[in-house]
């Protein structure tokens, strides 16, 4: 058997394994030790970043490993991608938050084994699989919301732990009916009742959807976005909502070809809470003044996009798989960036409001520009990623017009709350241009956006 088709799996594991215990010794309590620290754990996501785009370009996919518990795909490599390219902006931008924790290489090593798990989840191919990789990197993501220990994280943390251990519960029955439905551990299974495939979808489909903070599930998700520190918000509502949506990627993937109840199923379900989703995020988000719980808010708009793709994936899977691949990477990016935006803008101001990035336009050109740029993805300017992300995905559903002309309208609703902080940014005020690790980042997320976003068509024309 050639060992070079293990490499895609085998050397990003070993290295993110090392790393991250690495990280805890080579931390010794002072400056020095911990920012060798941070450059080591930077270093090893950056070098599997490369390693996974270079195995992508080389066709190291469509094949199974380890007695077929997980297989290479190409939307499994987009996955891990976006995970790692956020974990790395947010690494950037958290170097000087993260000095003054007691904690602090935890939540190096917390990050590294969070995309462990994500890479796990994006290849999986057995149920015991998902199972391992989902305990990993749902750990981890909890941990890390109440990392600096002060009482606004603790209480944000211990809500979406609570969660967690719900949608955790929810997603075990789920699998374990579904796993009765197809008579076997393997994602890539005949059907064999039909009715208790039904059932566990029903079931993994909440707990996963907990978990992203979709309608009605997104109850959390406001408190944690807006009391919890924003390093580690920034980490939790971009890879967090990977490793939701990762593992409903993959399940939903492999019931193919689907019967006629399983396509109604799952396009039913996912119809009704992707609007619900939209309608419920623009209207509370409308309402904000806050920059975190305008964010908070919108990313439940954010995930009903994905989860039309998700509900098109029994007619067009082809194209809205490759969209929802574009659009988790848009996302990602412009969720951490926007987070340690906020974290620099904050400690300028002193508020979180809109009225706190005043001025910004005049004192600090370079940061209104990467925050507009953010924005902007997010809302769905050409020619930045987000753009491409929401034509994407809508264009999965053109056998659904109306559902088309639901995104788009929906889309169109949010310049309501994303063009303030713009317009705010460029009126008269007093903001001080000051040089930190997370305006650095806010300016690369930026960047790469407008960059990926070039490269989109691409990207786009690779996965289809």
């Amino acid at each position: 058997m050639e060992l070079s088709i293990y490499l895609p799996i085998v050397i990003p594991s070993v290295i993110m394994v090392v790393t991250s215990i690495a990280v805890l010794y080579v931390d010794n309590g002072k400056t020095e030790g911990f920012l060798r620290a941070l450059y080591f754990a930077l270093a090893s996501l950056i070098v599997s970043l490369i390693l996974f785009v270079v195995f992508f370009t080389l066709k190291y996919y469509g094949y199974g490993l380890f007695s077929y518990s997980i297989h290479l795909t190409p939307f499994g490599y987009f996955i891990a991608i976006a995970s790692l390219l956020a974990s790395i902006i947010i690494i950037i931008g958290g170097i000087n938050e993260l000095r003054d924790w007691d904690n602090r290489s935890s939540f190096l090593s917390l990050v590294i084994l969070t995309n462990l798990g994500v890479l796990y989840l994006a290849f999986a191919y057995n149920v015991l699989t998902i199972f391992a990789s989902w305990g990993i990197a749902s750990a981890a993501t909890y941990v890390i919301a109440m990392l600096k220990k002060d009482y606004n994280s603790t209480e944000a943390g211990v809500k979406y732990l609570v969660m967690g251990l719900l949608s955790s519960s929810l997603m075990i029955v789920g699998l374990a009916f579904y796993v009765l439905g197809i008579n076997s551990l393997s994602l890539d299974a005949t059907v064999s009742y039909t009715s208790l495939v039904v059932v566990g979808i029903l079931f993994f489909s909440v707990a996963f959807l907990f978990k992203i903070g979709a309608f009605p599930f997104q109850g959390w998700l406001p408190d944690v976005y807006s009391m919890a520190d924003r390093v580690s918000v920034a980490f939790v509502s971009s890879v967090g909502k990977i490793v939701g949506i990762a593992p409903l990627v993959v399940i939903l993937y492999y019931i193919q070809p689907m019967s006629s109840t399983l396509s109604l199923t799952v396009f039913v379900l996912f119809v009704i809470i992707s609007i619900a989703s939209l309608v419920f995020g623009n209207i509370s988000a409308f309402s904000r003044k806050d920059f975190a719980a305008m964010l908070s808010y919108s990313s439940i708009t954010q995930v009903g996009f994905m989860l039309i793709a998700i509900a098109m994936f029994p007619y067009d899977e082809t194209v809205a798989l490759a969209g929802l691949m574009v659009y988790l990477i848009a996302y990602s990016v412009a969720q951490a960036g926007l987070f340690l935006a906020l974290s620099h803008v904050e400690k300028i101001s002193g508020t979180s409001s809109f009225e706190g990035f005043r001025g910004i336009g005049n004192g600090d050109k370079a940061l209104a520009f990467a925050i507009s740029i953010l924005l902007l993805s997010l809302l769905g300017l050409p020619p930045i990623l987000g753009f491409w992300a929401k034509l994407f995905v809508l264009e999965s559903s053109f056998s659904q017009p109306w559902l088309t002309i639901i995104g788009f309208l929906n889309s169109a609703i949010a310049a309501g709350y994303y063009i303030p902080p713009i317009r705010e940014m460029f009126r008269e005020g007093s903001f001080e241009a000051v040089n930190s690790p997370e305006r650095s980042s806010t300016i690369i997320a930026s960047i790469l956006s407008i960059i990926l976003g070039i490269l989109a068509p691409l990207i786009f024309g690779v996965l289809i």
